[in-house]
């Protein structure tokens, strides 16, 4: 049995895992990455029409996205993955490719094979065990964004792991795992997206966050809060929820269908679905159309909005309009890829508006709000599940490298740290 890695090896952006066992081939996720000019899809992929099972462990793209470029090449297999998870995914990727059009990115799939993909999904229940040919799987809550799952696949006498993304902690909008359930796992296969960073506590940095809202607030300027479609939108709405402001709070971009299915669900993990509810229908401004989001800007306001890394979205329209003005501020939330607006605005300052360099002068604060676990989490995630093997993916090279290094010092695991294209026999 082995591992072969399409992706997230030593980077994170298009997660897809292939579990080679006698005679079967499965997937783990099947995710795009951003890159400059369009996508990045996974790579080394043979003979794709011999995959017998596709496993989604959430909807964000760098783990979905290529759903529609296997339909495009006839992957024809079981699509499994949560029923909220699909909801969602469905959203985002029409919106994708949307945007891709516009932007004259040409993905490589059409507008079929995105209607074509709901004939193989199957939709799977949390913590229930679930058999496909010679396997057994299970999924459970991960803790990153509602609907998202880590996955448990038993074969040939083996237990694998998957985290797919995950957070330890319990947040504003989703439950944290359970990891008392796994036992005797022998191979875990780890995302390291903080694996070389420390969070700071999130209850403290929330009230800094609200603070800044309302300092903002006072000195006349407005709020531009750039966010996930699915995580830190819900997240911010429900922080908000904690106090009064004398502005509006506007709700833009895809914010509003994501969050519209979200509580559409009976997910058992989704917390303060009451609060998310009442400052969704009752306490915000959803913007409808260009000319209101126009009008809007011409107010003071706090304005929610997609995208979280500024590289598209109506974000860009909030921005014409409030980068120049020093009484605004930008107020950034998680992780911020390499060459996006919004790793540019952070380490130099600036931001492509238009395709023009554009040095920002209003106020620009970071915030970790992240869905992910940070390095002491992820240490205490191995501790605790403690797998004969531990392969460590879906992180930059350098935080790779430092959970790699600090897990082969324990002397209690066989670690792996692929590249991408590698095979692991596990």
């Amino acid at each position: 049995m082995k591992l072969i890695f399409h992706g997230a090896a030593k980077e994170v952006g298009r997660s897809c895992i292939e579990l080679q066992t006698r005679g079967d081939r499965y997937l783990l996720d099947a995710g795009i990455k951003f890159k400059e000019g369009g996508f990045a899809y996974p790579e080394h992929l043979e003979n794709l029409p011999d995959i017998d099972g596709l496993f989604i462990s959430h909807s964000h793209e760098d783990h979905a996205g290529a759903l529609p470029f296997f339909e495009h090449y006839k992957i024809i297999c079981p699509i499994y993955c949560t029923r909220l998870t699909y909801a969602i995914t469905k959203v985002l990727l029409k919106d994708s490719y949307k945007i891709a059009r516009i932007r004259n990115l040409h993905p490589a799939y059409n507008k079929t094979d995105l209607r074509e993909i709901h004939k193989d999904v199957r939709f799977i229940r949390y913590d229930r065990q679930y058999k496909h040919r010679k396997i057994r799987f299970t999924f459970n809550n991960a803790g990153h964004v509602p609907g998202s799952s880590m996955i448990l696949i038993k074969a040939e006498g083996k237990n694998i792991l998957y985290t797919g993304d995950t957070k330890l902690r319990t947040t504003e909008l989703v439950k944290g795992p359970d990891l008392e359930q796994y036992k005797d796992i022998d191979v875990l296969i780890i995302e390291s997206t903080y694996g070389n960073r420390s969070l700071p506590d999130r209850a403290e940095i929330r009230r800094k966050f609200l603070d800044k809202v309302e300092e903002v607030i006072a000195r006349g300027g407005s709020v531009l809060i750039p966010v996930f479609a699915l995580g830190r939108a819900q997240d911010i709405l429900i922080m908000l929820a904690e106090r009064k402001y004398r502005v509006p709070i506007y709700f833009d971009g895809m914010c509003k269908k994501i969050t519209s299915r979200i509580l559409s669900t009976n997910d058992k993990y989704v917390n303060n679905r009451k609060i998310l509810d009442h400052m969704f229908n009752h306490k915000t401004i959803h913007i409808g159309s260009p000319r209101h989001r126009e009008h809007a800007m011409t107010r003071q306001g706090i304005f929610v909005t997609t995208s979280g890394m500024m590289q598209g979205g109506p974000v860009l329209s909030y921005l014409k309009e409030m980068w120049h003005d020093p009484k605004n501020a930008i107020l950034m939330m998680g992780f911020q890829c390499k060459r996006t607006n919004g790793r540019h605005l952070l380490e130099d300052g600036y931001i492509y508006i238009d395709g023009w360099r554009t040095y920002v002068k209003c106020e620009v604060e970071k915030y970790d709000f992240s869905g992910h676990a940070d390095k002491e989490d992820l240490k205490e995630m191995i501790t605790r599940i403690n797998p004969k093997k531990l392969v460590v993916q879906h992180g930059d090279p350098d935080a790779v490298e430092e959970l790699r290094s600090w897990a082969e010092k324990q002397n209690k695991y066989i670690v792996y740290a692929p590249e991408l294209g590698e095979e692991i026999e596990v």
